[in-house]
């Protein structure tokens, strides 16, 4: 799977936090990620649908936090009782897929995301990094550079 390298402003993320020392795409953890989403598409979201991945532990090389929830553009746009996080505006590596069912695509795309990173196409920054979905069957996982110095 292919990707483009794009600068992307700050990102707020808002919604139900999920902690896993993984990310959460496959296995029992993909069922709490899609009882989590049935809960928030379940309410009037502020904004789009948005995942963000933030807070990484370096210790145990992987992510601590994933907010399942909506993009905000302002600090007027958060629900009461949930978390904000912030994707610090960078480079990004944007992956994008579609398929019938979302969380296959998902998954295949976080595969292609590590693949890259295995074959030092790029370097990540671990800064942050969000899914966006442009409709019910795509969609775009953007995932933070260390350096501009990436294989396209």
């Amino acid at each position: 799977m292919d990707f483009n390298v794009v600068d992307r402003p700050e990102t707020l993320v808002a919604g139900t936090v999920l902690r896993s020392p993984a990310l959460a795409v496959e296995g029992p953890r993909r069922t709490r990620v899609e009882e989590a989403w049935k809960r928030n598409l379940a309410r009037s979201l502020p904004g789009p649908p948005t995942t963000a991945y933030v807070d990484h532990a370096p210790e145990i090389n992987s992510y601590l936090t994933h907010i399942v929830g909506y993009r905000c553009r302002a600090l007027a746009d958060l629900l009461p009782g949930d978390v904000l996080a912030r994707v610090p505006a960078g480079r990004f590596a944007r992956f994008t897929a579609s398929g019938d069912n979302l969380g296959d695509t998902i998954v295949s795309i976080w595969r292609a995301v590590w693949d890259a990173e295995a074959a030092g196409r790029f370097v990540r920054a671990y800064t942050g990094d969000s899914e966006h979905y442009p409709d019910a069957r795509t969609v775009e996982v953007f995932v933070a550079l260390a350096t501009d110095q990436v294989d396209e």
